[in-house]
């Protein structure tokens, strides 16, 4: 089970390393035209700092990383058609603003099974009860809170 609740992370992590050497690599070969676009060395940042955002925020913050590296991906692909030229660069752009698109799509669609930083050491006070008692009496223990003695809120 824990293999697939980290699967999301994984394929995320692909396509934005795949998009970045796609998008880099574009750069770097011929466009069929007499300029090459220099723009997939910036977007291939982008896809790098995507997926570390995606993993350092959490909730609406993870949303909108999603949404940049859409953005981002839209951006890639626009231009490698606006270039024009049948190069072999202009179809790995293409193919890394697929991957950009594809991976923004995914870090919105899971959110909330996408690990983030830090999540794991939260209090338990800060989570809030787990519904299991024998979890959430050992959590209070490690808290300082001493199970025998009745609080007088809980007897009201």
């Amino acid at each position: 089970m824990a293999g697939r609740a980290k699967a999301p992370l994984w394929m995320v992590a692909f396509l934005l390393v795949g998009a970045a050497a796609a998008l880099w690599g574009s750069a770097r070969i011929a466009w069929g035209t007499a300029t090459t676009p220099r723009f997939g060395e910036a977007l291939a940042l982008v896809a790098l700092a995507g997926f570390a955002g995606a993993v350092a925020v959490g909730g609406w913050a993870k949303r909108v990383v999603g949404g940049l590296v859409v953005l981002a991906g839209l951006l890639a692909g626009w231009v490698a058609v606006a270039e024009g030229g049948n190069g072999a660069g202009r179809w790995i752009a293409l193919l890394g603003a697929v991957l950009l698109v594809a991976a923004g799509a995914l870090v919105i669609r899971f959110t909330a099974r996408l690990p983030t930083l830090g999540a794991r050491y939260q209090s338990a006070n800060a989570r809030g009860a787990s519904g299991d008692s024998d979890k959430d009496m050992w959590d209070g223990l490690s808290h300082g809170e001493d199970p025998t003695v009745s609080n007088a809120e809980d007897d009201r």
